[in-house]
């Protein structure tokens, strides 16, 4: 990243410092200790910086600003600000592990005394370091692929982590990764629901409903729900599955679709095959074929022709959501029905997966809202017809959060194809939290 009139800050006024200059002259520190003290007067400024301006506002200029340091000091040992938040993240990031870890292995009790310890400790933690929590979890998607790789690696730490707690429990039956990978995605909405819409002082009390919601998808029946839906994803991928007629590999529409049908998706494409900043509204309009006085006339500019984009991807999901029996007593069946469909839809069209994983980021606030708008839209499908009251109220964030984290991790791991395989996984997650997870897995095994 250059210095551009982000790193540099542009005209304005400068912050007020969080800490005091060290003083010129001679004092008692070591160089060593001099760059460690100005490392963490930076970590701090950055949080501050980020949370009154969001990372696509902030500067250099604030962090030097609120640390008290000079820029000569900053870019000693920073590159740009891109740096600087990926070293604040990895900092605040292994202490709220380390954090929480401590607390499970400090608790006394079976394992599920030790898990409602780390689930307290988390909360606490987030309470006290609220800023701090907010860069690691609302902040990071926004910062580029080094920070999504971050939050990749550590989501997979606590995926272990959680799987290790399952296998201790009183039930003491693994689940099947894919689960447990889903519930890693809905406590992670979760966390992101209460920074984004909570205060510092409901921190605990959600973290406390994590920790029950957590506790729902328990099963003695585990076991067999890990063999059979395995079987059965070995079974679909020997069959294989091919593209349905009428689009090609990337998803991309025949060449019959209107003039606007086009534009909206190669801006899509385009979006998660180039980069959107470099991205141009001549680039879309060359890519569909589409003269680019006829661009101009239907959008202004690459970002309204790319939010329209991601506004058509969303009515073709929900569309797949409208099933009448999700609103039945055949409410189950229509529950795997419809996320078998989603699942299907998204693994024949690579785009539209990649754009849900991650390409919405690119595209500024406007875009990440429309994407965290639709998981909560499919989401609240699912489960607001259900005949039973569901055992949480984080249902709708942890479906939301479930569904999308499962798309990001087939996106990162290069296997989108494979999406249609998990949807009796994801089944189970939606279905256990209203009528139990036995029955949940019981109907999730069966065979249609």
């Amino acid at each position: 990243m250059s210095r551009t009139e982000t790193e540099s800050g542009g005209a304005g006024k400068a912050p007020a410092p969080l800490y005091q200059r060290l003083p010129h002259g001679p004092h008692r520190l070591g160089p060593d200790e001099v760059v460690r003290n100005q490392r963490t007067r930076m970590h701090g400024a950055m949080i501050e910086a980020v949370a009154h301006n969001g990372y696509e506002h902030m500067s250099v200029k604030q962090v030097v600003g609120l640390a008290g340091v000079s820029r000569r000091s900053f870019y000693e040992q920073f590159a740009n600000r891109q740096e600087c938040f990926l070293a604040t993240y990895d900092l605040i990031a292994t202490r709220g592990a380390g954090r929480v870890s401590a607390a499970y292995r400090a608790a006394r009790g079976d394992a599920e005394e030790r898990m409602q310890a780390a689930f307290g400790e988390l909360g606490q933690a987030i309470s006290a370091n609220w800023n701090s929590a907010g860069l690691v979890i609302l902040e990071a998607p926004k910062v580029g692929a080094p920070a999504l790789l971050r939050l990749r690696r550590a989501s997979a730490t606590f995926e272990w982590m959680l799987a290790g707690c399952f296998e201790h429990t009183s039930v003491a039956s693994p689940l099947p990764a894919p689960v447990i990978r889903g519930i890693a995605g809905g406590l992670h909405a979760a966390l992101s629901g209460c920074l984004r819409e909570g205060t510092a002082q409901t921190a605990p009390e959600v973290t406390e409903e994590m920790f029950r919601w957590t506790l729902l998808f328990q099963t003695p029946a585990a076991s067999q729900l890990a063999e059979r839906l395995s079987e059965r994803a070995h079974a679909a991928l020997a069959q294989g599955r091919k593209p349905p007629r009428g689009r090609s590999e990337n998803g991309t529409r025949a060449t019959c679709a209107s003039e606007r049908e086009r534009l909206l998706e190669h801006a899509l494409r385009l979006a998660v095959t180039e980069d959107y900043h470099e991205l141009s509204a001549p680039q879309i309009a060359d890519a569909a074929g589409v003269p680019i006085d006829a661009f101009f006339e239907l959008f202004d500019g690459k970002q309204e022709c790319f939010l329209a984009a991601l506004d058509m991807l969303g009515e073709q999901l929900m569309t797949l959501t409208a099933d009448p029996d999700l609103r039945s007593a055949d409410w189950p069946q229509a529950v795997r029905r419809t996320i078998g469909e989603l699942m299907r839809y998204l693994a024949e069209r690579p785009i539209y997966a990649q754009m849900i994983a991650g390409g919405a980021f690119a595209a500024g606030p406007e875009a990440i809202e429309r994407n965290v708008r639709l998981a909560y839209g499919i989401a609240s499908r699912l489960t607001e017809g259900a005949p039973e009251q569901a055992h949480s109220t984080l249902v709708v964030q942890g479906v939301a959060g479930a569904l999308s984290h499962t798309v990001r991790y087939q996106v990162a791991s290069g296997q989108i194809q494979l999406l249609s395989v998990l949807s009796d996984y994801l089944s189970y997650i939606v279905l256990a939290p209203f009528i139990g997870a036995e029955q949940a897995a019981a109907l999730v095994i069966e065979q249609d």
